[in-house]
């Protein structure tokens, strides 16, 4: 990411090139990661383990090593999920959301707003979650009922 060319100055390059194949040698030149690749990464580099994060997160144990493995696809709540159980900044949550082929959060949109505002103070997934739900918004999960209640 650090060698990463602005969306302004890549778009400057395409528009000015002679040619399509210059106009494409971004493209040929860099390897954006897989959502997988970037979640090993983003492991490493909180120093958490695949176990730590399946139990903060609740995330069902064979779903999350298929998705870790780059063989199920996971929803944006989902992504949302990882990258609060994470405690990644909002960029890095977008990015994620990027890999994950959705769109990032959005701060014009309620819901996104109230999950920006969580990202951004570091909250627990769980407290973003009653924060959706307080605002009656569609939460990230919904915690399982008591067969009894």
């Amino acid at each position: 990411m650090k060698n990463e060319v602005t969306t302004s100055r890549l778009l400057l390059l395409i528009r000015n090139a002679d040619s399509f194949e210059a106009g494409m040698e971004y493209f040929s030149q860099s390897k954006e990661p897989t959502f997988h690749e970037e979640l090993h990464r983003l492991l490493k580099e909180k120093r958490k383990t695949a176990k730590v994060l399946i139990e903060l997160s609740g995330i069902e144990r064979s779903y999350f090593y298929h998705i870790l493995g780059g063989k199920k696809k996971p929803g944006r709540n989902m992504i949302i999920r990882i990258a609060a159980c994470l405690r990644v900044s909002l960029d890095e949550t977008n990015r994620l959301l990027r890999l994950g082929g959705y769109s990032p959060l959005y701060a014009k949109i309620h819901r996104d707003a109230i999950i920006i505002f969580g990202i951004s103070k570091k909250m627990t997934m769980f407290e973003i979650n009653e924060l959706l739900l307080d605002a009656q918004q569609e939460p990230l999960f919904m915690e399982e009922q008591d067969d009894w209640a």
